[in-house]
């Protein structure tokens, strides 16, 4: 059995509380020698909402969460009992990946909102250049992971803004996995995408308050339903949902722009998002683009690929997110058969589409 076919339903423990990063030292207290492994930004923004004892270990990590990184960092928390990954989702990925490497707990405070990494026992794996390599399972979900809203109100409003891009992804993959599969779907992959449902509906319906809110500054109860949701609620699709609630066109396309370099500024979420749609226009659902278009507009969501900063030679770029997205081993196939040139004219049709509305 392949590890994306076990139902695993979000982390052991998790909280979700205004202060409660302040309690984390009584949380872990069973623990002898905890490590933390977080970024440089994302400590500062944590120092700032609660302190840990000085006789913890931080490891402070910059760069992609890379096979070289990874197991630099377990080689330095080779004594731990414990790793503590506090900071976004690389960081998250990195500290999973070396807890996993030193067949460890791990628990996970998201500073950023950003995606689910927080609640999910995967890493996605770069080079340490940024181009993506592939997904790595753990054998542990997070011991706990904490969501702090007043932490996650020093948010940057473009990551946050990523995160929901990410998360909205998960119905539109989900459906068309299971749309497209032959096989029978079992019992909790269908609770999966009735999850998938809910998300993208909490996302449509409260997004635009939530950003509202950070934009001054105050935790309101949309804010912290966008957090919730994308930090927790979306690790349950693939957790219930496992292969039938995983990537599909979407990233797929995600990781095909990771190997073009004028998008390397662009966010995760942000590129995923436009990856959306190049998977609607992939399967001609031009009904639900039109849908996404007006919520996209009002989120900055980029929707061409002049918005992803590709300017010059797009033709040579189409050929490049094509290529990769095609390639077996890539998510897109899990939703259908498609060629090179089906990416290429999909990715047409949103930019034929964009001059017509201009």
């Amino acid at each position: 059995m392949q590890p994306e076919d076990i139902v695993r339903s979000g982390p052991n423990q998790y909280i979700c509380k205004q202060g409660i990063v302040k309690e984390l030292p009584a949380l872990v207290k069973e623990f002898k020698r905890p490590v933390i492994v977080t970024g440089i930004k994302s400590y500062k923004t944590f120092s700032m909402h609660a302190a840990l004892p000085v006789d913890w270990e931080v490891i402070q990590h910059k760069g992609y969460s890379s096979p070289e990184a990874i197991r630099q960092i377990a080689e330095q928390a080779s004594s731990a009992d414990i790793i503590i990954g506090i900071g976004g989702g690389t960081v998250l990925d990195t500290a999973k990946a070396v807890a996993d490497h030193l067949h460890i707990e791990v628990m996970t405070v998201p500073t950023i909102p950003g995606t689910c990494a927080a609640s999910t026992p995967l890493s996605v794996i770069y080079d340490q250049e940024g181009n993506f390599i592939r997904v790595d399972y753990h054998k542990r979900s997070s011991y706990l992971t904490l969501v702090d809203p007043l932490l996650l109100l020093s948010s940057p409003i473009e990551y946050v803004k990523s995160g929901i891009g990410d998360t909205l992804a998960k119905w539109y993959e989900a459906e068309a996995i299971i749309r497209n599969t032959k096989e029978p779907v079992s019992l909790m992959a269908q609770a999966g995408l009735r999850q998938s449902v809910y998300i993208r509906d909490l996302l449509l319906k409260e997004s635009i308050k939530a950003i509202e809110s950070l934009e001054k500054g105050e935790v309101s109860s949309s804010f912290t339903v966008v957090t919730e949701t994308i930090i927790t609620l979306a690790g349950t699709v693939g957790g219930y949902a496992g292969r039938f609630g995983r990537m599909a066109g979407a990233h797929a396309v995600h990781n095909g722009l990771s190997f073009i370099p004028e998008t390397h500024h662009v966010l995760y979420g942000q590129k995923v998002a436009y990856g959306i749609l190049v998977q609607l226009a992939l399967e001609e659902r031009k009904h639900e683009i039109e849908e996404l278009l007006s919520f996209y507009q009002q989120l900055g969501f980029p929707m061409t690929l002049r918005d992803l900063g590709i300017h010059k030679d797009q033709d040579q770029a189409k050929k490049i997110i094509a290529a990769h997205a095609c390639k077996p081993e890539e998510s897109l196939c899990v939703m259908g058969s498609f060629c090179e040139a089906d990416v290429a004219t999909a990715i047409d049709v949103l930019e034929s589409s964009r001059d017509e509305t201009k």
